[in-house]
């Protein structure tokens, strides 16, 4: 790497990926909005053709994060916590039998919800036949044969051959019922979830493989399963496989109802609703002039679309949600993202420091890439803001003794005008010879202190291989304001845009887009971010 005119030990064009943001904005679609059915419509016996289906489907979609074998080592996998499924050793989470083996529908409910509280998204927008696809291929990697029978079940069951775990009829939840289950609680539950239910019980925990793991927040609404009262008696009864989240066999029943009611009590509708990562259609507005400014009244009058973020590396303190809005004018297209963060943190001077950034990523192929920065031959163009570059041009680009200002420093060869003439004590002036000034002499862009937008145009075709786009075809505007806890981030191009490799957008067409933001007091940088799956960008004619 060329060598920078500042002290950017973390810059590096960080590893932009893609998806954002909240904001009480505008009204989102409704609920589940370009997405298929959760409960499959019937189901597809394994063939050669399915599984060939699924093959290609999860070598194009999964292998990042699962690994080519299904061994949970894929690319992405240092990225992410809770780490990936491992399929060879095959305990599944999800189930809903009493032997650990999850059933088919169990394995597509799963792809087509994805797992809150992880990076697994939503395939959802997949077709059926595609999800019954994966669900096929992904067996084929199990050491384990998929046998469901009755042995472990309860005895309450034991007129039951199947093996499935039987949900009894729902009862009314009374107050006699309510007390049972408090009492049920603090005796099974609250050890490990807490006495409130805030997983504040026993912390130390392992999963099968040995990775780390906590109690589930039960408040929080975050169910890796369905919320709905009859998965969580699965949950319950048959317990989360590969973690320490037990079977309850011995309170088969109106007890586990009773825990049902209870633990749904801690959370609302509107938190579980806000979990799930689902797909929407973002519509580009026309308008007569478009906004350069997040202040500009306009967006007052610009529906919002709210979508879910998941961090990649898990964390309870994030942000839930980014707003989109979108304008064009016929030449020019304008996306606003919104997203909450508690600190502005606008510098990356120091080896301590991260800088705060959000990053649009768009896709030409309507067979998406991985969301997770594209794959070989299917390049994805990424918009990338950074708060340290929109603080560069307010008032003046930054360097080192912004932070210590007696800080000691070296004079640069010039065969301009020495920095020593100058009535300044900056090394680095607009009057240096950038030929010396060598990360600005190599045309670094991020380097560059006469640049006049926050933005950076960069493109990928998979991990390791984020680059900026050349100087001439540097087109993305973008200026960003904090205040009131949260960013507000405009990001302008002209709907065509110039040169290879960059997305052009079509009125009257459909482009695929997802969106990430980066926290940096929360130590976010280059695959630490939170993000979103994609979604679509309607240009309206």
């Amino acid at each position: 790497m060329v060598a920078c005119s500042r002290q950017e030990t973390k810059l590096a064009v960080g590893l932009a990926l893609l998806i954002f943001f909240i904001t009480a904005c505008s009204q989102s679609p409704p609920a589940g909005q370009g997405t298929g059915s959760l409960v499959p419509t019937t189901q597809m016996e394994s063939s050669p053709a399915l599984l060939e289906l699924g093959k290609l489907t999860y070598e194009k979609k999964c292998a990042a994060c699962h690994g080519k074998k299904g061994d949970g080592q894929g690319e992405a996998a240092y990225l992410l916590y809770p780490k990936p499924r491992n399929f060879v050793d095959a305990r599944y989470r999800l189930i809903s039998t009493w032997d650990s083996f999850p059933t088919e529908p169990d394995l597509f409910q799963t792809i087509s919800r994805g797992m809150p509280g992880s990076a697994m998204p939503s395939w959802a927008h997949l077709p059926e036949e595609t999800r019954w696809g994966l669900v096929h291929y992904i067996k084929s990697f199990s050491r384990f044969p998929f046998e469901i029978g009755p042995d472990l079940q309860p005895k309450a069951e034991s007129d039951n051959p199947t093996g499935h775990i039987i949900v009894p009829p729902e009862p009314p939840h009374t107050p006699e019922a309510q007390a049972r289950a408090h009492d049920l609680f603090l005796e099974v539950c609250a050890g490990c979830h807490g006495a409130t239910g805030k997983g504040d019980g026993q912390e130390e925990q392992e999963d099968s493989e040995g990775f780390p793991t906590r109690p589930r927040d039960l408040t929080a609404g975050i169910y890796k399963g369905f919320p709905e009262p009859g998965q969580v008696y699965y949950r319950i009864a048959g317990g989360l496989p590969g973690s320490p989240m037990p079977s309850h066999p011995s309170l088969y029943g109106d007890d586990i109802w009773h825990l049902v009611h209870y633990v749904r009590q801690m959370s609302s509708p509107e938190q579980r609703a806000h979990m799930e990562m689902k797909r929407f259609r973002v519509v580009a507005t026309r308008v007569d002039e478009l906004p350069d400014h997040p202040d500009a009244n306009v967006w007052q009058q610009t529906p919002a679309v709210n979508l879910h973020l998941m961090p990649l590396w898990w964390r309870d303190d994030r942000p839930e949600e980014i707003a989109v809005q979108a304008l064009h004018d016929g030449q020019k297209i304008a996306i606003q993202l919104t997203w909450p963060d508690a600190t502005d943190d606008h510098t990356a001077l120091r080896p301590q420091d991260f800088r705060d950034a959000a990053a649009i990523q768009f896709s030409g192929d309507p067979d998406p890439p991985f969301f997770g920065m594209g794959e070989t031959g299917s390049t994805v163009n990424i918009w990338m803001w950074k708060s340290e570059r929109q603080a560069d041009l307010e008032p003046a680009f930054q360097d080192l003794d912004r932070i210590y200002p007696n800080i000691g420093i070296d004079s640069y060869p010039n065969l301009l005008r020495s920095p020593l003439e100058q009535p300044t004590r900056h090394a680095l002036t607009l009057d240096s010879d950038p030929t010396f000034v060598t990360g600005w002499g190599a045309r670094n862009i991020v380097s560059d202190p006469t640049r006049k937008s926050a933005a950076e145009d960069l493109t990928a075709e998979g991990f390791g291989t984020l680059k900026a786009r050349p100087l001439v075809d540097q087109q993305v505007e973008a200026t960003g304001a904090y205040s009131v806890g949260s960013y507000r981030v405009v990001f302008t191009r002209s709907l065509s845009g110039e040169g290879d490799k960059r997305v052009s957008l079509q009125t009257g067409e459909t482009a695929l887009v997802s969106f990430a933001v980066w926290n940096g007091s929360a130590g976010d940088r280059d695959g630490k971010k939170s993000i979103t799956i994609w979604q679509e960008l309607f240009v309206s004619p």
